[in-house]
């Protein structure tokens, strides 16, 4: 699985968003404080995250962004979805094709099938996986994560 930098970054901004208890919207600059990034970066991902309707800008002196909805109503699939395509190994056929420009099992791969269903299940798993997970603490995700999937 492959995840940009702006996917990361993302994940990381919406987690703030939904950690921040205060009833004020948090501002780019907030955000981008606690997250070591610049304002300007911070604010192409908000921007973003608002066009796909997970994040509301909020006008004026007071403004700044909140979610556009309940942090458990946010898969984690949704958000890095927004932010890029999410490259789960689609490609590896074709990026581990030998020194041919195809690879020579194209036609019936024992191979493929196993991507595909590990594909498969990382993105069920990421659909399942919401920011209000996510903001519990490392130990308890964990453990949480390790109940449901083993």
């Amino acid at each position: 699985m492959k995840i940009s930098s702006m996917q990361e970054y993302g994940l990381r901004c919406i987690l703030c968003l939904a950690a921040h208890k205060c009833d004020t919207p948090m501002t780019v600059r907030e955000i981008a404080e606690k997250e070591c990034l610049t304002t300007d970066y911070v604010e192409k991902i908000l921007v973003t995250l608002r066009h796909a309707g997970l994040v509301k800008s909020i006008r004026g002196v007071n403004g700044g962004y909140v979610l556009e909805m309940p942090s458990k109503e946010i898969s984690v699939a949704k958000v890095l979805e927004s932010l890029g395509p999410v490259e789960l190994g689609k490609s590896i056929c074709k990026r581990f094709s030998g020194e041919t420009d195809k690879c020579v099992h194209q036609g019936n791969c024992s191979i493929r099938p196993v991507w595909g269903v590990l594909n498969q299940f990382i993105y069920k798993f990421l659909s399942r996986l919401n920011l209000e997970n996510l903001n519990q603490s490392e130990n308890e995700l964990k453990a949480e994560i390790e109940r449901q999937c083993i």
